[in-house]
């Protein structure tokens, strides 16, 4: 009890704070400051030690950081395979070349497409309107109405997965 009081006086003084920290190390998202921070509080209450920490608000901010800037890093290398896996889309599907070229092409757009069905369809939606039509994620919250964390969310999913499934692919 005594440090479910102590995690909600925690909460109350320096919730607001740490927002506005963190938002102005990475803006609006993604990823959404407020899911940092809530992580960062979430990631405290399983610290074994909670009591023991000498410098709660600081402890929150740098876990916050930490936490931004691991989704950054991942982002970051997925988006990039992403990135090239629709570029290699746009080559012409009647190409100039040997059998062994269309078939390797066909193959890629194969496997392509079969990391893009493991995905949700609110995934699916979200890759295609922001990296295939380009949209941004304010014009995918006017659109379809879901709120901007839930979209950078579902899209930090959705390019962890297509990540992972290349990557089993590729073993």
């Amino acid at each position: 009890m005594i440090i479910k009081s102590f995690f909600e006086k925690l909460y109350a003084e320096h919730h607001g704070e740490l927002n506005r920290k963190v938002r102005d190390i990475f803006g609006s998202g993604p990823p959404d400051p407020e899911d940092l921070v809530q992580e960062a509080f979430s990631n405290m209450l399983s610290h074994q030690h909670i009591d023991k920490i000498e410098f709660p608000k600081a402890y929150l901010l740098r876990s916050a950081i930490n936490i931004g800037l691991n989704y950054r890093s991942r982002f970051k290398n997925t988006q990039s395979f992403i990135d090239d896996a629709l570029d290699s889309i746009d080559e012409p599907l009647c190409i100039q070349g040997s059998p062994e070229d269309l078939c390797d092409m066909n193959l890629r757009i194969e496997h392509i497409s079969n990391a893009m069905n493991t995905l949700t369809d609110k995934q699916r939606d979200l890759v295609v309107r922001s990296r295939i039509h380009g949209e941004t994620y304010q014009q995918i919250k006017a659109a379809t109405g879901w709120s901007l964390g839930d979209i950078s969310r579902q899209m930090q999913s959705a390019i962890e997965q297509l990540h992972d499934y290349i990557n089993a692919k590729d073993k």
